[in-house]
C-alpha cells in the first residue's frame, strides 16, 4: 500500500473569481481521508454532469473513493484547518461502505484531534525516512484511519453488509499476507481459517470472481511493489519478502505478469512516487 499524498494546515478555499471553484472537481485516483479539524468550507460534488455544493463544518471527516469527482470551494473569508491522507488502496471494509465513486461525510469529536495529529506525525516521519518499514507503517496508518471512520458509522450499517463468505475471504487474505514470506499454499490457508480448500475456492470465486491463487499472487505483487519504493532493498530481498523465494523466480513471474522486468518497473515506480509526493504548489492539493 502506497501513501500517495499527505498534507496539513490552514486552507482558504475561497476562489478569487466567485464563478469558479478553488479546487476544481476531479477524481484523485486515490482513497482520500480529508479531516476538516475546525472552520468550514464547501465540498463541490460532480456526478452525471451535474455539480452540487455541500457545506462542510468541522470537525468532520470526508472519505472519498478514487473515482469520486469532487473539488473544494468556500465563501469569502471562510477558512478551515485540515489533515489530508491519500492512499492507492483501502481496506475491504471501507471499500464496501464508500465504494470507488462514492464518498461519506461524518462528524467526529473534537477531542479526537490530538490523536489524529499524532497519526499524521507518524505518517510524515515514515515519509521522511523512506526506509524498509515505511510501506508497512503506511498500511497500518491506513487501517487506523479506516477503523476511525467505521467506528463513527451506525452499527446497523456495518452489520448489514457482512456475511460469512465475505468475512472468510477477508480472513484468508489477511492470514496469507501475514505469512506471505513462508509461501503458504491454498490448503494451509484454508486450514488456518477453518475451511476445506474446496470451500475456500468456492467462496473466492463467489466473492471476488477469481481463484484464491490469483488473489494470493496479486498480494505478492502488491507487497513487491511496496518494497520496490525503497532503493536500498535488493531484488533478492524483495523476492524473499514477497514470497517468490528467489530473484530469478520473482523476475520470471514479474515479467510474465506485467510485461517488463522488475528493474524497469522499479525505475518507473520510483519516479512516479517522487512526483506524487513532491511538495505541493501554490494551490494545495485537496
Amino acid at each position: 500500500m502506497f501513501l500517495v499524498y499527505c498534507n496539513d494546515g490552514k486552507r482558504n478555499y475561497a476562489p478569487k473569481d466567485p464563478s469558479k471553484h478553488y479546487v476544481y472537481p476531479h477524481s484523485r485516483k486515490a482513497w482520500a481521508f480529508q479531516f476538516i479539524l475546525k472552520g468550514s468550507c464547501i465540498r463541490v460534488n460532480r456526478e452525471n454532469n451535474a455539480t452540487r455544493e455541500e457545506p462542510v463544518v468541522g470537525p468532520m471527516l470526508v472519505v472519498s473513493g478514487p473515482d469520486c469527482v469532487h473539488g473544494w470551494s468556500a465563501r469569502p473569508k471562510e477558512t478551515c484547518s485540515v489533515l489530508i491522507f491519500e492512499f492507492d488502496e483501502a481496506d475491504y471494509s471501507l471499500r464496501h461502505i464508500v465504494e470507488r465513486a462514492g464518498y461519506r461525510c461524518v462528524k467526529f469529536p473534537a477531542s479526537d484531534i490530538p490523536k489524529l495529529r499524532a497519526i499524521y506525525d507518524r505518517c510524515i516521519q515514515a515519509k521522511k525516512s523512506r526506509d524498509f518499514f515505511s510501506p508497512t507503517i503506511y498500511h497500518i496508518i491506513s487501517l487506523e484511519l479506516a477503523l476511525f471512520f467505521l467506528a463513527l458509522l451506525p452499527r446497523t450499517e456495518l452489520d448489514s453488509g457482512t456475511d460469512f463468505g465475505k468475512t472468510k475471504v477477508i480472513e484468508a487474505l489477511a492470514w496469507y499476507k501475514a505469512n506471505l514470506t513462508l509461501g503458504p499454499n491454498i490448503e494451509e490457508v484454508a486450514h488456518a481459517v477453518h475451511l476445506s480448500s474446496t470451500h475456500l475456492r468456492r467462496l473466492f470465486h463467489k466473492e471476488r470472481g477469481m481463484s484464491p491463487q490469483e488473489a494470493f499472487t496479486h498480494a505478492q505483487f502488491e507487497r513487491a511493489k511496496e518494497l520496490m519504493l525503497d532503493p536500498s532493498i535488493s531484488i533478492e530481498l524483495i523476492a524473499e519478502n514477497s514470497g517468490f523465494g528467489s530473484a530469478s523466480a520473482f523476475s520470471r513471474a514479474f515479467k510474465t505478469e506485467l510485461g517488463v522486468s522488475p528493474k524497469i518497473y522499479r525505475t518507473k515506480l520510483q519516479a512516479e512516487y517522487r512526483a506524487a509526493t513532491a511538495p505541493a504548489g501554490v494551490i494545495p492539493k485537496g
